[in-house]
Protein backbone atom coordinates (compact mmCIF):
# COMPACT_ATOMS: atom_id res chain seq x y z
CA UNK A 1 0.00 0.00 0.00
CA UNK A 2 2.93 2.23 0.84
CA UNK A 3 4.37 1.67 -2.73
CA UNK A 4 1.30 2.74 -4.19
CA UNK A 5 1.23 5.94 -2.16
CA UNK A 6 4.39 7.10 -3.24
CA UNK A 7 3.57 5.99 -6.65
CA UNK A 8 0.63 8.25 -6.47
CA UNK A 9 2.28 11.30 -5.15
CA UNK A 10 5.04 10.75 -7.57
CA UNK A 11 2.35 11.26 -10.32
CA UNK A 12 1.01 14.32 -8.49
CA UNK A 13 4.31 16.25 -8.11
CA UNK A 14 5.11 15.16 -11.91
CA UNK A 15 1.81 16.49 -13.09
CA UNK A 16 2.39 19.73 -10.86
CA UNK A 17 5.74 20.25 -11.84
CA UNK A 18 4.89 19.79 -15.67
CA UNK A 19 1.27 22.53 -15.04
CA UNK A 20 3.94 25.03 -13.90
CA UNK A 21 6.41 24.79 -16.05
CA UNK A 22 4.12 24.38 -18.99
CA UNK A 23 2.31 27.84 -17.54
CA UNK A 24 5.71 29.48 -16.79
CA UNK A 25 6.56 28.81 -20.64
CA UNK A 26 3.50 30.09 -21.89
CA UNK A 27 3.76 33.18 -19.42
CA UNK A 28 7.30 33.72 -20.98
CA UNK A 29 6.48 33.44 -24.70
CA UNK A 30 3.58 35.58 -24.21
CA UNK A 31 5.42 38.55 -22.62
CA UNK A 32 8.16 38.45 -25.23
CA UNK A 33 5.71 38.20 -27.85
CA UNK A 34 3.84 41.51 -26.27
CA UNK A 35 7.38 43.29 -25.97
CA UNK A 36 8.22 42.63 -29.92
CA UNK A 37 4.68 44.06 -30.45
CA UNK A 38 5.72 47.04 -28.54
CA UNK A 39 9.13 47.61 -29.99
CA UNK A 40 7.47 47.47 -33.52
CA UNK A 41 4.83 50.58 -32.60
CA UNK A 42 7.94 52.33 -30.92
CA UNK A 43 9.82 51.67 -34.20
CA UNK A 44 7.24 52.86 -36.31
CA UNK A 45 6.25 55.96 -34.09
CA UNK A 46 9.97 56.58 -33.85
CA UNK A 47 10.02 56.44 -38.03
CA UNK A 48 7.29 59.05 -38.46
CA UNK A 49 8.83 61.54 -36.29
CA UNK A 50 11.94 61.24 -38.12
CA UNK A 51 10.30 61.63 -41.31
CA UNK A 52 7.98 64.40 -40.39
CA UNK A 53 10.45 66.47 -38.50
CA UNK A 54 12.52 66.00 -42.01
CA UNK A 55 9.89 67.46 -43.90
CA UNK A 56 9.27 70.15 -41.83
CA UNK A 57 12.69 71.10 -41.97
CA UNK A 58 13.17 70.30 -45.82
CA UNK A 59 10.57 73.14 -46.06
CA UNK A 60 12.26 75.31 -43.81
CA UNK A 61 15.70 75.12 -45.58
CA UNK A 62 13.63 75.48 -49.55
CA UNK A 63 11.84 79.36 -47.47
CA UNK A 64 15.28 80.00 -46.19
CA UNK A 65 16.90 78.84 -50.00
CA UNK A 66 13.68 81.56 -51.32
CA UNK A 67 15.11 84.45 -48.99
CA UNK A 68 18.81 83.60 -49.59
CA UNK A 69 20.04 82.16 -46.92
CA UNK A 70 20.64 78.79 -48.05
CA UNK A 71 21.58 77.44 -51.35
CA UNK A 72 19.52 74.55 -52.43
CA UNK A 73 18.19 73.88 -56.41
CA UNK A 74 14.29 74.30 -55.43
CA UNK A 75 13.84 77.63 -53.49
CA UNK A 76 10.10 77.75 -52.39
CA UNK A 77 8.31 81.57 -52.29
CA UNK A 78 6.83 82.52 -48.63
CA UNK A 79 3.60 82.83 -50.84
CA UNK A 80 3.69 78.69 -51.80
CA UNK A 81 5.49 77.79 -48.65
CA UNK A 82 4.44 78.89 -45.31
CA UNK A 83 1.07 76.88 -46.05
CA UNK A 84 3.25 73.50 -46.44
CA UNK A 85 4.89 74.43 -44.00
CA UNK A 86 2.39 75.01 -41.59
CA UNK A 87 0.28 71.24 -42.66
CA UNK A 88 3.81 69.65 -42.03
CA UNK A 89 4.28 71.34 -38.46
CA UNK A 90 0.84 69.78 -37.47
CA UNK A 91 2.58 66.34 -38.76
CA UNK A 92 5.06 66.66 -36.94
CA UNK A 93 2.64 67.29 -33.94
CA UNK A 94 1.18 64.43 -34.34
CA UNK A 95 4.24 62.19 -35.08
CA UNK A 96 5.44 63.76 -31.70
CA UNK A 97 2.52 62.18 -29.78
CA UNK A 98 3.23 58.93 -30.76
CA UNK A 99 6.58 59.06 -29.28
CA UNK A 100 5.11 60.81 -26.30
CA UNK A 101 3.18 57.88 -26.07
CA UNK A 102 6.00 54.92 -27.20
CA UNK A 103 9.21 56.36 -26.32
CA UNK A 104 11.27 55.75 -23.31
CA UNK A 105 12.33 59.44 -21.71
CA UNK A 106 15.85 59.71 -22.82
CA UNK A 107 14.44 59.13 -26.64
CA UNK A 108 11.46 61.82 -25.87
CA UNK A 109 13.84 64.09 -24.24
CA UNK A 110 15.82 64.04 -27.47
CA UNK A 111 13.22 64.81 -29.78
CA UNK A 112 11.66 68.07 -27.88
CA UNK A 113 15.73 69.21 -27.89
CA UNK A 114 15.30 68.39 -31.96
CA UNK A 115 11.82 70.14 -32.39
CA UNK A 116 13.17 73.40 -30.75
CA UNK A 117 16.41 73.36 -32.65
CA UNK A 118 13.94 72.65 -36.08
CA UNK A 119 11.14 75.93 -34.77
CA UNK A 120 14.61 77.89 -34.99
CA UNK A 121 14.98 77.02 -38.44
CA UNK A 122 11.40 77.50 -39.07
CA UNK A 123 11.69 81.27 -37.45
CA UNK A 124 14.55 81.43 -39.94
CA UNK A 125 11.68 80.73 -42.72
CA UNK A 126 9.08 82.94 -41.12
CA UNK A 127 11.53 86.33 -40.73
CA UNK A 128 10.42 85.52 -37.17
CA UNK A 129 14.08 85.60 -36.71
CA UNK A 130 16.49 87.69 -38.84
CA UNK A 131 20.28 86.69 -39.95
CA UNK A 132 22.88 85.97 -42.29
CA UNK A 133 23.57 82.57 -44.61
CA UNK A 134 26.13 81.84 -41.30
CA UNK A 135 23.60 82.02 -38.60
CA UNK A 136 21.05 79.72 -40.92
CA UNK A 137 24.13 77.54 -41.28
CA UNK A 138 24.91 77.40 -37.45
CA UNK A 139 21.33 76.94 -36.85
CA UNK A 140 20.98 74.37 -39.33
CA UNK A 141 24.15 72.17 -38.01
CA UNK A 142 22.90 72.51 -34.50
CA UNK A 143 19.55 70.93 -35.77
CA UNK A 144 21.80 68.03 -37.25
CA UNK A 145 23.84 67.01 -33.91
CA UNK A 146 20.01 67.07 -32.41
CA UNK A 147 18.59 64.86 -34.82
CA UNK A 148 21.70 62.40 -34.87
CA UNK A 149 21.40 62.54 -30.54
CA UNK A 150 17.69 61.77 -31.52
CA UNK A 151 18.43 58.99 -33.40
CA UNK A 152 21.18 57.62 -31.13
CA UNK A 153 18.73 57.56 -28.48
CA UNK A 154 15.77 56.07 -30.72
CA UNK A 155 18.22 52.96 -31.84
CA UNK A 156 19.60 52.15 -27.61
CA UNK A 157 15.69 52.36 -27.42
CA UNK A 158 15.13 49.47 -29.65
CA UNK A 159 18.01 47.95 -28.98
CA UNK A 160 19.87 48.32 -31.98
CA UNK A 161 23.77 47.16 -31.90
CA UNK A 162 25.10 48.11 -35.05
CA UNK A 163 27.71 50.94 -35.28
CA UNK A 164 26.03 54.60 -35.63
CA UNK A 165 28.63 57.40 -36.97
CA UNK A 166 27.86 61.17 -35.65
CA UNK A 167 27.60 62.91 -38.64
CA UNK A 168 29.89 65.55 -37.32
CA UNK A 169 32.19 62.55 -37.13
CA UNK A 170 31.55 60.96 -40.74
CA UNK A 171 34.25 61.69 -43.24
CA UNK A 172 31.65 61.78 -46.27
CA UNK A 173 29.86 64.40 -44.35
CA UNK A 174 32.97 67.09 -43.52
CA UNK A 175 33.72 68.52 -47.05
CA UNK A 176 32.27 71.84 -47.86
CA UNK A 177 29.65 70.88 -50.08
CA UNK A 178 26.17 73.17 -48.73
CA UNK A 179 24.24 69.47 -49.78
CA UNK A 180 25.95 67.97 -46.63
CA UNK A 181 25.26 70.48 -44.23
Amino acid sequence: MSGQLFTLIGVLVGAAASYVGGALMERSRWRRQLSTRWDERRLESYLRYADAIKRFTSLAGRLAAGKGLFDLPQPLTQDAGLTMLADAELERGYAFEAVLLMGDAETISAARALQRHAWVLEHFARDQRSGTPEDWTRAFRQFQEKRDLFYLTARKSLGVTAEFRLRSEDPAVLGTDPRHL
